[in-house]
């Protein structure tokens, strides 16, 4: 078999997709064991998993070992793909292109003060990773889809969405209607739920641009049970989830 090699392209397809990344924190995880069962449901359950650097770097490290050897045997028109995000520092961007994510996320630049904002992007780009690093405010949602230097990330995560709520973030959406920027990948975290992703979704594609949201809330009956990394509870909270979330059909 050949070695996988990682792609932006291919995630960005799944992620136009599937439509929702799952994210787990701290809260999602005690062992590394949790970690495989909880990514491997999640991609079963027809969404793109999102692990987080909340969560212990070597329980990580320990986790993606087995994790990139079933996404190596999984199948090559819906692989499994595996995303990392609360990426806050150079030092941690390195770690998670070092332990093999195909995606990498930040709740904001993804450089903290160590390096200059754009880095985020180049340092992904080079490694072939596909990048979301996150905007809040018009100015920092423009730095990242206003450029002429090709560093134009691969997605922008709208971090804490929550703040805005979904007709907000339509509003800071608003001004930024182009032709270069219809169909960009916005991914709003923070507040995003099965009772609000709809709405979401409706408000970033009323002004063109492509939904993508980010929750924990697939995830809800894990922590309501308290059996983490319980893989038969795993895949009842995402069931129900799937079943009680209406999307936004446009």
């Amino acid at each position: 078999m050949p070695e996988y090699m990682r792609d932006p392209k291919r995630v960005d397809k799944a992620l136009r997709e599937k439509g929702i990344v799952v994210v787990m924190g701290r809260g999602h995880a005690k062992k590394a064991e949790d970690l495989v069962n909880t990514v491997t449901a999640i991609h079963e359950a027809g969404y793109v998993a999102e692990v987080t650097f909340r969560i212990d770097a070597d329980m990580l490290k320990e986790a993606m070992s087995e994790l990139t050897a079933i996404r190596a045997q999984s199948d090559p028109a819906d692989p499994m793909l595996l995303g990392v995000g609360s990426v806050i520092n150079p030092k941690e961007l390195d770690a998670a292109i070092e332990m093999g994510f195909d995606m990498v996320v930040s709740p904001d630049s993804g450089m903290g003060g160590y390096r200059e904002k754009i880095d985020f992007v180049k340092i992904a780009r080079k490694a072939k990773v596909f990048c979301a690093p996150a905007g809040f405010s018009p100015s920092e949602f423009s730095y990242w889809i206003e450029r002429d230097d090709g560093f134009e990330p691969d997605a922008v995560k709208v971090f804490n969405s929550s703040v805005y709520g979904p007709k907000n973030l339509g509003g800071l959406l608003a001004p930024y209607q182009r032709d270069r920027h219809a169909d960009k990948i916005i991914m709003p975290t923070g507040g995003v739920s099965r009772k609000t992703g709809g709405d979401f979704q409706m408000y970033i594609s009323k002004y063109g641009f492509c939904p993508v949201l980010g929750m924990s809330d697939p995830l809800k009956t894990v922590l309501e049970t308290g059996k983490i990394g319980d893989p038969v509870v795993i895949r009842e909270s995402l069931e129900v989830f799937k079943l009680e979330f209406v999307e936004f059909s446009g």
